[in-house]
């Protein structure tokens, strides 16, 4: 390994340690008057945050919340809004999305209108600690041996694992059966076993072309030539599913997380998917694909798969630690 790497790796850790001192103090911590559920990770991206914040939010409305979203919004470039808060706004029709590095400003100017939005949804807030909160959901991605995460720049890892001891559930993602060794790594760091198992699962396909949207069944891909085009953290996923479901790639255009949609490069997209059956995106692809489209221009349909959580393990467990954290937060 790079010396200079090494050394940034522990100016990093340093930096962290110090920083969470300060909010364990309760530095610049601020309580936002309602109870707050933050979803989060320790690592850059591709844990599922997203379908587990609609889940829990559907969830929340399932029993007569009224939650609000917040997150930073990543990936912003100028005259354009956050892929993930555009996600959210189309998958959760009414729930106020909030898309700002201040947090805590934006929830309390949204209560300000909205008074009677009840709980607020952190997404990816395990590492913003500006907003107090009554649950701390992070979540572990198991296709990732957890043994070898190294902190940043070396690995991916935003916190040291030690960091799950301040969590207060842990949810394990990606997964299709609970794992014994995993379970005993979370308990050691956390100091007890995940509260839940899930994976993450197509529930369907949104065909887009020139005559608008349908909903078209998963099998529908089976045999479908496809270019694909994933600007997220962990594309190789999306893949997977992809050939599970007998789709073939016969392009894949890579871009990273957040990557910016640019009329060149729906020109691009184009011209590949003249040998092609259809385009293949991820929903946060979409969002940032769809405005350039032509479909006067484009040569092919696009179908981006929609998302859901199937758990393993622990569905009612989880549940019911949300409830006694709204019951509790609200008694005190």
């Amino acid at each position: 390994m790079n010396p200079f790497t090494m050394i940034a790796a522990r100016c990093y850790a340093s930096v962290v340690a110090i920083r969470n001192r300060g909010f364990d103090r309760g530095r610049r911590v601020r309580d936002v008057d309602r109870p707050v559920i933050s979803v989060g990770n320790l690592t850059m991206g591709g844990t599922g945050k997203t379908p587990t914040v609609q889940w829990i939010v559907r969830f929340l409305q399932s029993q007569g919340r009224r939650p609000i979203v917040a997150l930073r919004g990543y990936g912003v470039a100028k005259g354009q809004q956050s892929d993930e808060a555009i996600e959210h706004e189309n998958a959760l029709d009414g729930v106020p999305v909030l898309a700002n590095p201040d947090r805590v400003a934006a929830i309390s100017a949204c209560l300000e209108r909205n008074p009677d939005r009840d709980v607020v949804v952190l997404d990816d807030g395990f590492q913003h600690r500006f907003v107090a909160r009554q649950m701390d959901l992070v979540l572990i991605d198991a296709r990732r041996p957890l043994a070898e995460e190294r902190l940043l720049p070396v690995g991916r890892m935003r916190e040291p694992l030690s960091s799950l001891a301040r969590a207060t559930d842990v949810l394990v993602t990606h997964a299709t059966h609970v794992a014994p060794e995993l379970a005993d790594q979370i308990r050691a760091a956390h100091g007890r076993p995940p509260v839940a198992w899930c994976n993450h699962v197509w529930t369907g396909l949104a065909r887009f072309d020139g005559d608008g949207h349908t909903a078209i069944p998963v099998t529908a891909i089976d045999g479908m030539r496809l270019v694909t085009r994933f600007g997220v953290a962990a594309a190789g996923g999306v893949v997977d599913q992809i050939r599970h479901h007998g789709g073939v790639i016969v392009k894949d255009v890579p871009r990273r997380d957040h990557a910016v949609a640019t009329p060149v490069e729906v020109q691009q997209l184009s011209a590949a998917c003249e040998s092609a059956d259809a385009l293949c995106v991820t929903a946060k692809d979409w969002v940032k694909l769809r405005p350039l489209i032509d479909w006067a221009t484009f040569s092919a349909p696009i179908v981006v798969p929609t998302l859901a959580l199937s758990f393993v393990s622990g569905e009612d467990a989880l549940k019911q630690r949300i409830l006694g954290t709204l019951a509790s937060a609200e008694s005190s």
